[in-house]
């Protein structure tokens, strides 16, 4: 790229959005990493062996239940529980291209580009509403 296109509003754009996508998967990962770092620190004193089938059926116990409301999910956060940390981990990831196409509607916004404001509008939109309608089946 030469020097005068660096400065053009879709690289500006570009950059933006990528440095989005970056920092929510890394965010994620990391986050996801620290609840396994949890789980096997709870285990520490117990081998698992990767080669012998059913090793690792102590970590698929029944005392090993996944939070499934915000409240639920905050006080396994507050409490320690890396099931907890993984599933946050998994919601940043998820939410990361949602925020990706609203950050791209707000630059396209800015720079003017209605064009292509209105279809990431319309994009957020339907990302959106689809996950009330993953809401409302449930």
């Amino acid at each position: 790229m030469t020097g005068s296109s660096e400065n053009t509003p879709t690289w500006r754009i570009e950059a933006l959005v990528s440095r989005v996508l970056r920092i929510g998967v890394s965010l994620s990962a990391a986050i996801i990493i620290i609840g396994l770092i949890i789980i096997f620190a709870h285990f520490n004193n117990q081998t698992i062996n990767p080669f012998k089938v059913g090793s690792f059926h102590k970590f698929t116990a029944s005392n090993f239940t996944f939070p499934h409301s915000p409240g639920a999910l905050f006080s396994g956060l507050i409490s320690g529980s890396g099931l907890a940390y993984i599933e946050l981990g998994i919601l940043l990831l998820i939410l990361t291209p949602i925020l990706r196409v609203a950050v791209s509607s707000q630059l396209f916004l800015a720079t003017h580009d209605k064009r292509m404001a209105y279809v990431t509008v319309f994009v957020l939109l339907v990302l959106l509403s689809s996950f009330g309608v993953g809401i409302a089946v449930r």
